[in-house]
C-alpha cells in the first residue's frame, strides 16, 4: 500500500494461510515433546503441589459425578415407590364397597354434614364479604348438588303442604334461615329470581333441582311478600317455559308456596300469574287445585280485597275459560263461593256502596254465569247490611231489569233466604216495588215494572203466610217407636206374643195368620241364604261372624239396657196413670156426663172399621201378590231363568268368587314370603 500498487486478495490465499496455520498429528506430536516442561523453570516443591492440585480436582469431580446418579436412583426409587401407593390405593378404592346413592330425598338431607354446611356459609362470607348474594347461592348449589335426586313428582303430589321443607334437620334450616337473615331484602328478591330462572334451566338440562325447591319453598315461607313483589319479572319466567309441561308445573308449585303463609299474597300471584294458564289443558287441573287449596286452607281471613275479587269473578266467568270441564268448573264454583264467603267478613267494605255499584253491573249483555254469581252478591248485602233494601227502594226504578233478576232469585231461594232477611226491611222494600205507579215511557220498561210487581206480590205472599207443613216423618218416626215399645211392654208382661192383648187382637182380627206366614217366608229365605253362605264360603262366614260378634253382643247389651230403662218409665207412668186416672174421670163425668161413654163407643167403631179395612187390604194385597207371583213362574223365571238354574248359578258364582280369592291370597302369600327371604 505504501509503494502505491493494487494487491490482489483472494480467498485462495486465505485458504492456504489458514491451513499452514493448523497442526496434523505428528507435528502435534513433536511439538508435545519438544514443548518445555514445568521440570524445567520450576522449583521442584511447586511442582510437586501443582500436580498435588491436579489429582484433587480430578477426585472432586469424580464424586460428583457419583452423587448427581445417586441422586438420580434416589428419585427414579421415590418416583416407583409413590407409583406403587397409588396403584395400592386405586386397588383398595376398588376392593372396597361403593357407598349408595341416597334414594329418597330424606335420606339425602340426613347424609349432609351441618359443620360441612356452616363451614362453607363462613368461607363464602370470608371470600366475598360483600357479596351476599353468592354466599346464598353457594349455599344452594351445595344443596342442589347433595341431593341428587330427579324422580320425585314435580308438584309432590300427594305429600304434606310443608314437603319437602318439612323433611330439612333442624341444624340444616336454622344455617340456611340465618344465612337469609343475614341478606338484604332486594338481595333476597333477586336470589328468589335467579333461583326460579336456574331451577327451570337446570331441569331442561336434566339435572335434580330439589335442592332450588327447597330453597325456594324457605323463601316463600320466610317472606312471603317478597314473591310477589316483582311480577312482570315472574311473567316472563313463566312465559319463557310454558311450552315445556315439567318445567311449567315445578314453576307454579314454587308460586304457589307463598299463599300457604299469606292468603292475601297467594290470591294475587294466583290471579296475575296463574289463572292466565286455564285455559292450557295440562295447566287446568293443577291451577284449580292450587286455588282450592289457597281458599280452603285459610280460615280467618278477614282482609280480602274487593277489587280482587271482582276482577277474579269477572275474569273465571267469562267465556275466557269457556273450554274447562265440568268437574273442574264445579271445583272453581266451589272455591268462588269460598272467596264470597271470605268478602263479607271484610268489615271495611262498605255493603251499601257495594249494592249500588253490583246493581250497575248486572246487564244483559253479561254472562249467565258472572250474572248469577253478582246477584249472589247482592243477596248476601241484603242478608248482611238490611240498609241495603232502603238502597234498593230507591234506586228501583233506575234499575228495572236488575230488580226483576234479583226478585226472581229471591223466590227461587226464598226457603233459605227466608230466616236471613230482616222480615220487616224486607216487605216494606217489596212494598214500594208493589205500590209504585209511575209511568214509563217504553213498553219494555213496562213489562219489567209489571214483572217485578208480580213477583213482589208473590213473595209478600209468601212471607206472610204462617202456615207450616205438617212433620210427616217425624210424626211417623214417633209414632213407630211408640207402637214398638207398647208391643214390646205387652209381650214382657204377658210372657208370650200369643198371650199378649196385641196377639190377641192380632188373632180374633183374622191378621196375625197373614203376619205368621209372612214370617214364616222371611224365615225360610233368610235360612237358605244362610245356610248357602255358610256351605260355600265358610272361611270367609267364620272371618265375617268373628268380626261382628262382639259389635252383636254389644248392641244386644244396649238394646237390654235400653228395654229396662223403657219398662222402667213405662211403669212409672202407669202408676202414674192409675193413680190419677180416677180423678180425672170423675171430674170428666162431673163436668160431661156420659162424654167417655161416647168416646170409648166411638173408638170400638173405629177400631171395627179399620179392622175390615187392614183386612180387605191385606186380601186385596194377596190375591195380586199371588197371581204376580204365579205369572213370573210362568213367563218370566223359565228356562235359564228358572228357580234351579239360578240357584245354580249363585252356587257357581260363590265357587268361582272363592276360587279367585283362594288363589290371590296363595300368590301374595308366595310373594310375601319371597320377599321376607330377601336380605
Amino acid at each position: 500500500m505504501s509503494s502505491g500498487n493494487w494487491e490482489l486478495v483472494s480467498r485462495k490465499k486465505d485458504k492456504n494461510n489458514d491451513k499452514s496455520n493448523k497442526l496434523t498429528k505428528t507435528e502435534k506430536k513433536k511439538f508435545i515433546e519438544n514443548a518445555p516442561k514445568v521440570e524445567d523453570f520450576l522449583p521442584l516443591s511447586q511442582v510437586k503441589t501443582l500436580y498435588d492440585n491436579l489429582d484433587g480436582n480430578k477426585e472432586n469431580k469424580k464424586p460428583a459425578k457419583v452423587q448427581g446418579k445417586e441422586h438420580k436412583t434416589k428419585e427414579n426409587e421415590e418416583k416407583k415407590k409413590q407409583h406403587q401407593k397409588q396403584q395400592q390405593h386405586v386397588e383398595k378404592k376398588k376392593s372396597e364397597p361403593k357407598e349408595k346413592p341416597p334414594k329418597t330425598i330424606k335420606d339425602a338431607l340426613n347424609a349432609i354434614d351441618p359443620q360441612e354446611l356452616d363451614e362453607l356459609l363462613i368461607t363464602a362470607q370470608v371470600r366475598f364479604p360483600e357479596a351476599p348474594l353468592l354466599w346464598l347461592k353457594e349455599l344452594n348449589a351445595f344443596l342442589n348438588i347433595k341431593i341428587s335426586i330427579n324422580k320425585e313428582d314435580a308438584i309432590f303430589s300427594g305429600k304434606p303442604k310443608d314437603y319437602p321443607l318439612n323433611l330439612v334437620p333442624k341444624e340444616i334450616s336454622s344455617i340456611l334461615e340465618r344465612a337469609v337473615e343475614m341478606t338484604g331484602q332486594q338481595t333476597i328478591q333477586i336470589f328468589y329470581e335467579n333461583t326460579l330462572t336456574a331451577m327451570a334451566t337446570d331441569m331442561v338440562k336434566g339435572i335434580p333441582v330439589i335442592g332450588h325447591k327447597i330453597f325456594l319453598q324457605l323463601l316463600a315461607h320466610l317472606n312471603p311478600e317478597m314473591t310477589a313483589a316483582n311480577i312482570p319479572k315472574l311473567i316472563n319466567i313463566r312465559n319463557s317455559y310454558e311450552n315445556r309441561k315439567n318445567v311449567g308445573l315445578s314453576l307454579l308449585w314454587a308460586w304457589s308456596q307463598a299463599g300457604k303463609k299469606n292468603f292475601a299474597v297467594g290470591l294475587k300471584i294466583w290471579y296475575e300469574i296463574m289463572s292466565p294458564m286455564l285455559e292450557t289443558k295440562g295447566y287446568t287441573s293443577y291451577v284449580v287445585q292450587i286455588l282450592n287449596d289457597l281458599v280452603f286452607g285459610h280460615e280467618n281471613v278477614h282482609d280480602l280485597s274487593l277489587d280482587l275479587y271482582l276482577n277474579i269473578i269477572m275474569d273465571t266467568y267469562s267465556q275466557k275459560y269457556q273450554n274447562i270441564q265440568s268437574a273442574l268448573v264445579e271445583q272453581l264454583s266451589a272455591a268462588i263461593d269460598r272467596l264470597r264467603s271470605m268478602l263479607f267478613r271484610n268489615k271495611d267494605i262498605c255493603y251499601t256502596k257495594l249494592f249500588e255499584m253490583l246493581m250497575g253491573k248486572v246487564s244483559q249483555k253479561s254472562d249467565l254465569n258472572y250474572r248469577n254469581e253478582l246477584l249472589n252478591v247482592l243477596t248476601d248485602c241484603l242478608v248482611t247490611e238490611p240498609l241495603c233494601f232502603t238502597i234498593w227502594s230507591s234506586i228501583y226504578t233506575k234499575n228495572l231489569y236488575q230488580s226483576s233478576l234479583l226478585l226472581s232469585y229471591i223466590d227461587l231461594n226464598l226457603p233459605n233466604l227466608k230466616t236471613k232477611f230482616k222480615a220487616k226491611h224486607f216487605k216494606e222494600t217489596l212494598g214500594i216495588i208493589q205500590n209504585n205507579n209511575e209511568k214509563w215511557k217504553k213498553a219494555k220498561d213496562e213489562s219489567l215494572a209489571l214483572t217485578c210487581k208480580k213477583i213482589s206480590q208473590i213473595l209478600l205472599r209468601k212471607m206472610t203466610s204462617s202456615s207450616r207443613s205438617f212433620p210427616w216423618k217425624s210424626a211417623s218416626l214417633l209414632l213407630l217407636l211408640l207402637i214398638s215399645a207398647i208391643v214390646a211392654y205387652d209381650t214382657q208382661k204377658h210372657e208370650s206374643f200369643e198371650a199378649s192383648q196385641v196377639g190377641k187382637f192380632l188373632k180374633t182380627s183374622g191378621i196375625l195368620k197373614h203376619v205368621e206366614k209372612a214370617w214364616a217366608t222371611l224365615k225360610f229365605y233368610w235360612s237358605a241364604g244362610h245356610k248357602a253362605v255358610k256351605d260355600s264360603s265358610p272361611e270367609y262366614y267364620k272371618a265375617i261372624v268373628d268380626f261382628c260378634t262382639p259389635y252383636v253382643k254389644l248392641a244386644g247389651d244396649i238394646c237390654l239396657v235400653v228395654r229396662n230403662i223403657s219398662i222402667r218409665w213405662y211403669n212409672n207412668i202407669v202408676v202414674y196413670v192409675k193413680r190419677n186416672v180416677p180423678i180425672i174421670i170423675d171430674t170428666v163425668e162431673h163436668y160431661a156426663p156420659g162424654i167417655l161413654e161416647q168416646i170409648k163407643f166411638r173408638s170400638f167403631q173405629g177400631l171395627e172399621f179399620m179392622k175390615v179395612f187392614f183386612i180387605t187390604i191385606g186380601e186385596k194385597v194377596i190375591e195380586h201378590s199371588t197371581a204376580s207371583i204365579h205369572w213370573l213362574e210362568k213367563n218370566v223365571f223359565v228356562g235359564q231363568l228358572s228357580p234351579d238354574n239360578l240357584r245354580n248359578y249363585v252356587i257357581w258364582a260363590f265357587d268361582t268368587t272363592h276360587s279367585y280369592v283362594s288363589q290371590t291370597y296363595d300368590w301374595m302369600y308366595e310373594k310375601i314370603q319371597t320377599l321376607s327371604k330377601v336380605p
